[in-house]
């Protein structure tokens, strides 16, 4: 997957999911980039706007091992 950023473009892995919350009725994608050292970088330098694919998420976080939580709220 390409992940852009305003700093760069990365060749990434990442696995997502997608699913409806009941109670505000949006479908919410959510998932995790593997370990990248580039992209945990970005997120320590505090970037968190980027598009996966073409669809804009936010950085959330690096995780314990390394990786970068993604999320994107879709109506």
């Amino acid at each position: 997957m390409e992940l852009v950023t305003p700093h760069g473009t990365f060749e990434v892995e990442a696995k997502l999911c997608q699913r409806v919350e009941p109670v505000d009725g949006r479908l919410h994608l959510a998932g995790r980039i593997a370990p990248h050292p580039g992209v945990a970088a970005l997120v320590r330098r505090g970037v968190r706007d980027a598009s996966l694919d073409g669809v804009p998420v936010k950085l959330i976080e690096i995780d314990p091992w390394g990786g970068v939580l993604v999320r994107k709220s879709v109506c």
